[in-house]
């Protein structure tokens, strides 16, 4: 009998310590998803075409940016997730007419006409800040920007040039206000800059778009987050 009860305290045992190693399954409230709508405005001095031989003169003018964001939310208010954004711009085009145009460039071109165009961006994003009341925010992007749709405006011709997908870096940095810990809103500055290819440019011609700008995003969290410990 004894030796049957110390069995039965060793097994108690073992099994109480098993059970307390056991990883458990804990519910947070932090959201597991963030949903981000904003708007901004940017400035953006240039392209340098050299497929077209044109430039695409932007004139540091400031333009509305449309902005949105689906993100998965990670621990201490941070998430990382996909963004785009959208704006339309005016520019001035301008080309060297004695520069005979490629057979795969389509379009027209002339010496220097008013024109719009279509900026379009898609970016792996990772954002850290929410919470309630005022913190900071920062926020890291990196992706591609695509130049669609360039058009005359005096008669809407399709002028030559566009649609090449050039790499796109980002850096915001600001502050924002949380309603609550599901509901932020964030006012942020960001510099971002994209790289245009080469081909054609001569080497004392600069290949880069600058993009400075400020930006006013509404952040909404959905769900909730588990984990084990």
């Amino acid at each position: 009998m004894r030796r049957f009860s110390v069995a039965l305290f060793i097994a108690m045992m073992c099994a109480t310590s098993l059970g307390a190693q056991r990883r458990r399954t804990v519910y947070s409230n932090d959201p597991s998803m963030w949903v981000t709508a904003g708007i901004g405005g940017f400035r953006s001095n240039a392209v340098n075409d050299g497929s077209s031989a044109s430039t695409w003169d932007f004139g540091n003018s400031t333009n509305l940016q449309y902005r949105a964001s689906l993100e998965r939310g990670m621990s201490n208010g941070s998430s990382f997730g996909i963004a785009g954004s959208y704006a339309r711009l005016p520019f001035v085009y301008s080309s060297n007419l004695a520069t005979p145009l490629p057979a795969d460039v389509k379009g027209t071109r002339c010496s220097s006409c008013e024109a719009r165009l279509d900026m379009m961006t898609a970016v792996a994003t990772f954002h850290a800040g929410a919470g309630y009341g005022l913190h900071q925010v920062i926020e890291l992007n990196a992706g591609v920007v695509a130049y669609e749709n360039l058009k005359r405006e005096s008669d809407g011709a399709k002028l030559a040039g566009g649609g090449n997908i050039d790499p796109l870096f980002s850096l915001g940095w600001g502050f924002g206000y949380g309603l609550n810990e599901r509901t932020n809103i964030d006012i942020m500055s960001d510099y971002a800059f994209a790289i245009h290819e080469r081909k054609g440019l001569s080497n004392g011609v600069s290949n880069t778009n600058n993009m400075p700008g400020l930006r006013v995003l509404f952040r909404m969290g959905f769900g909730g987050r588990t984990y084990r410990r």
